[in-house]
């Protein structure tokens, strides 16, 4: 997958895009088309129905094909930290994950939780394909951003139109639908080179157009990117522990104070990895009241090895990142969508149907060498040569079906939705875990050192659910929102595992089985004194069904009444007011909104001092919040954006683990940073034959101060106050090119302030003195040599070329 072959790929389009561009006389030009005085109208469907975004009476990010390439986006990282108000953290080694860099914790308006059902909804078109957290290995796949007609941020609950998997917002993406009248197309290239790491390739196009002329047309798309890695495996030199060696627990620990000491490189920038995707899609209209879209889309995402490096070994500020892990972390996710779209008119309504297949069949192998040896050896640096490794597979099989009746006389008072919605969801996700470390005894265990065997974890969700919305316009400038559903959600789990050597000697074969029976509700109230204004004021809530735990080796739960087999679901209501303005002669849009939200009985991983944990419910929470977005066309030239967002979001009471521990202290935090701000910049000479142009993006997120459950002292023993906070972040993206007879050809910049502060920090095991870890005298035991980090890219400098039709 690294071959000469791509780079040779990549040249070669870029090379035939400059040549070609200037005989393509008949190519819309992008530039020309954008420059009229005002801001050009976003058009969206994230009710359901197709409206202009400032029409939406809901807080809404969209981001069009020409914005996701103007701002340099390529995969959901780049997505989220353009759309304030979404925390997007790449955790796979926090205390639930398992080193896989694809694991992800993605929440909207602070509604976060790495436990259970996904709070945030993930579509392609009208198809979820998110995951529930069923244990370290499932993970949430996300597609690339290769042609999209756009995506949609849709924040707040959405349980009325798109149901219990929406519980904190919706993160859409929406494909290009086939042209039936004239042929259009999209190429891409693009080289970077990532300061003191690997190098960037991407090649992609996209064609489609009539077949039948105004009956039948076909789009087909296919991309490949290599992002290069940054991160260094290494060797090093264990340093030397204090003697004698103190005891916790009755068990000697070898305790450091010094760092380690690479001695050579394993593999340079070996975090690397590649991204394929295709797409097929028909559209057939056979006659003035059909419409039949069946489309196919695949993704393969490779990941050869962790972003996370060693703080003891690393020095970001020289763009020094170092692993020490004794193996890779490799990730390979292959996955598909297979739908067929039916749009039907009829004079008494427009009938859609959406029925979808997605298979995925995610695999991963993690080091966990230096977690056994942490955990349960007390041993932070293993002895050389030593290897423990855990298998993953998180495999999905998804059935789904939605049918939606829509009004269709615009000119009515009263405007209607209504629908059915079915959905049989099979996740299976299974862990092995071979380590010589793990079996003292050999005997003790299963082949080739087997200590851990989890052959079947899985979930059968069965959702049915009906919904409907009405909207009545008493008057010109007022109108009303009722919509309602109602939902009957079954769900099965089956836990299969054998453990062995240190983890126990415990077989579990268990099957647990639960049901809920949500109504979730949206009330708007609308607003218009003109067609450029809107104010409203809304309520609507959001639901997660309940789910299973796995069952811990013993010494987790030693003073604890055993781990739950089931938690509860979880639900919340938001209040919402807001604002969209769309001013100065269609030049300046305005949009803001502020929000209220109480969330229920949460669901959230509780991480135990035995570096395990499960799925509990933790007691409510209250969150709060506002968005500001503003879009100006200064000048012809010039386009100016400004998106803003607070949020906050605090537990209102303790909540007890046992009467003698706690988990959560009132005031605790959810992991948020309460300030985003997004800021951009465009000036393009359009009065230039070439409409030469640059552009400035920044984003800026404050530090989070204010303690989260894991952090606060208060929760000990289930509590690391070493950890920091999310921290302040500063990312500049510069761009500048020519744009010309279809042609957009630019030099970029990412992350040019080459901004390196670790977002997220992590250690294997929380050794304070509050969770026990103290000597025969009474003295700290602490293991605080060794932290792992996960940031953004360094810097990376880069050319991209852009050709549309």
């Amino acid at each position: 997958m690294r071959s000469q072959s791509m780079k040779l790929a990549v040249a070669a389009l870029l090379t035939s895009l400059g040549a070609g561009g200037q005989h393509l006389a008949q190519a819309a030009d992008a530039a020309a088309a954008a420059g009229g005085s005002e801001l050009q109208e976003v058009v969206v469907t994230a009710e359901r129905r197709t409206e202009k975004l400032m029409d939406v009476p809901m807080s809404v990010t969209a981001l069009s094909q020409e914005a996701i390439e103007a701002k340099g986006l390529h995969n959901i990282d780049d997505v989220t930290r353009v759309a304030p108000g979404v925390t997007f953290l790449r955790n796979g080694m926090s205390a639930s994950g398992n080193y896989n860099d694809e694991d992800s914790d993605i929440s909207i308006r602070g509604i976060d939780s790495t436990a259970g059902a996904s709070t945030t909804g993930i579509y392609i078109d009208d198809t979820p394909i998110q995951t529930r957290h069923l244990n370290f290995g499932t993970v949430n796949p996300y597609p690339a951003l290769f042609d999209l007609e756009r995506i949609e941020v849709l924040k707040g609950p959405q349980g009325t139109l798109f149901g219990s998997g929406s519980e904190g917002g919706t993160l859409r993406f929406i494909t290009p639908t086939p042209g039936l009248t004239q042929y259009s197309g999209f190429a891409k290239a693009e080289f970077g080179q990532i300061d003191g790491g690997g190098q960037n390739y991407e090649a992609g196009a996209a064609v489609g157009g009539p077949i039948i002329d105004g009956v039948l047309g076909f789009r087909i798309s296919a991309s490949f990117r290599e992002d290069g890695g940054w991160v260094d495996r290494v060797n090093y030199a264990r340093p030397t522990p204090v003697s004698p060696p103190p005891t916790v627990f009755s068990f000697p620990v070898a305790l450091y104070t010094t760092n380690p000491e690479v001695t050579n490189t394993v593999e340079a920038n070996a975090n690397w990895h590649d991204t394929q995707t295709f797409r097929a899609a028909l559209r057939w209209v056979p006659n003035e009241n059909l419409t039949i879209d069946p489309s196919f889309y695949m993704q393969t995402l490779h990941i050869n090895d962790t972003g996370a490096y060693w703080l003891n070994i690393s020095n970001p500020a020289d763009n020094v990142y170092r692993s020490g892990n004794a193996q890779r972390n490799p990730s390979t996710d292959p996955w598909y969508v297979a739908a067929l779209k039916i749009d039907w008119h009829e004079p008494w309504a427009d009938i859609v149907s959406n029925t979808s297949y997605y298979a995925r069949t995610q695999h991963s192998e993690s080091d966990y060498t230096q977690w056994i040896s942490t955990v349960f050896l007390f041993n932070q640096y293993p002895p050389e040569g030593d290897t423990s490794t855990a298998y993953f597979t998180d495999h999905q099989n998804n059935v789904s079906e939605e049918i939606r009746f829509s009004s269709v006389d615009a000119s009515s008072k009263l405007q209607w939705t209504a629908g059915l919605f079915y959905l049989h969801a099979h996740e299976n996700s299974t862990e092995f875990i071979n380590s010589a470390d793990a079996c003292p005894v050999p005997a003790d265990c299963g082949p080739d050192n087997l200590a851990y065997s989890q052959p079947e974890f899985s979930v059968v969700d069965k959702q049915f659910a009906v919904f409907g919305e009405l909207t009545y316009k008493f008057t010109q400038v007022f109108s009303a929102t009722a919509g309602l559903r109602y939902s009957k959600l079954d769900y099965t789990g089956v836990v299969k595992e054998q453990q062995f050597g240190i983890f126990g000697n415990q077989v579990v074969d268990t099957t647990s089985s639960g049901s809920n029976r949500p109504v979730t509700p949206r009330f708007v109230l609308n607003y218009t004194p003109d067609p450029d204004s809107l104010y409203y004021a809304s309520a609507a809530k959001g639901f997660r069904p309940g789910g299973i735990n796995t069952q811990l080796p013993p010494q987790c739960t030693v003073g604890l009444p055993g781990t739950p087999e089931t938690f509860n679901p979880d639900s919340l209501w938001q209040y919402e007011i807001g604002a969209k303005n769309t001013l100065a002669d269609h030049r300046l849009q305005v949009s803001g909104a502020l929000y209220y939200i109480d969330w229920k009985n949460i669901q959230q991983f509780v991480y135990l001092v035995c570096g395990l944990g499960f799925n509990f419910n933790l007691g409510d929470v209250t969150g709060k919040g506002g968005e500001l977005e503003v879009n100006w066309r200064a000048t012809n030239d010039l386009t100016l954006g400004l998106i803003a967002a607070y949020t906050v979001a605090s537990y209102d009471s303790n909540v007890p683990l046992t009467p003698t521990d706690q988990i959560v202290a009132k005031g605790d935090h959810l992991q948020v940073s309460p300030w985003n701000l997004d800021l951009n910049a465009e000036y393009v000479w359009n009065g230039l034959s070439r409409h030469p142009y640059l552009r400035l993006d920044y984003q800026y997120a404050t530090a989070q101060n204010s303690l989260v459950p894991f952090q606060n002292p208060a929760n000990a023993p289930n509590s690391d106050p070493t950890l920091p906070g999310l921290p302040e972040i500063k990312i500049l993206d510069v761009r500048g090119g020519l744009r010309f007879s279809g042609l957009d050809l630019s030099l970029f910049i990412h992350n040019a302030l080459n901004w390196h502060t670790p977002i997220f920090v992590s250690r294997d095991l929380a050794t304070t003195a509050g969770n026990g870890y103290v000597g025969p005298t009474g003295q700290e035991v602490n293991f605080v040599t060794n932290y792992f980090g996960r940031g953004y890219v360094p810097r990376t400098y880069g050319v991209t070329a852009l050709y549309r039709f």
